[in-house]
């Protein structure tokens, strides 16, 4: 079995394209699609409170982990061929990426199938906070 692609990367160290490239080079000629979602930050809250910067924190060995197994429960399902998890901490301003989840599949059906449920599964389960940061103040987000 391969291990799953994933990381906990400051600002900087992961680059998107290099990661579709790679991506490409693995499942050449076995792949109907590759899904892509790369997640921003919002320059305000769902109350319109406007964002300054998000700062991200990660218990980074732990939080590893948790990617590699959600990532291989995925590539166990039936169609889905690899994962790719990146996930970047760090303090990051609107506009900004956080994550990069690259699905490659035998057909679109089964990465746009299973997109929300690894992004709901990282967002309950994977060693990562994020703080808002606004003009006055801060809050920590629990559910988002």
């Amino acid at each position: 079995m391969i291990v799953p692609d994933v990381g906990i990367h400051a600002r900087g160290e992961v680059d998107l394209q290099r990661l579709l490239r790679k991506m490409k080079r693995e499942v050449k000629g076995k792949a109907g699609g590759i899904t892509c979602f790369v997640g921003t930050v919002r320059g305000s809250t769902r109350g319109g409170k406007k964002v300054r910067y998000l700062h991200y924190e990660a218990a980074r060995n732990e939080a590893i982990g948790q990617l590699r197994e959600i990532a291989s429960d995925a590539e166990r399902k039936k169609g889905i061929l690899r994962v790719m998890i990146h996930h970047i901490v760090d303090d990051l301003k609107p506009g900004e990426d956080t994550i990069y989840l690259l699905i490659a599949s035998e057909h679109r059906a089964e990465a746009f199938s299973i997109l929300p449920k690894l992004m709901n599964r990282i967002k309950k389960e994977v060693f990562i906070w994020k703080k808002e940061v606004y003009e006055r103040g801060a809050r920590w987000v629990e559910d988002d």
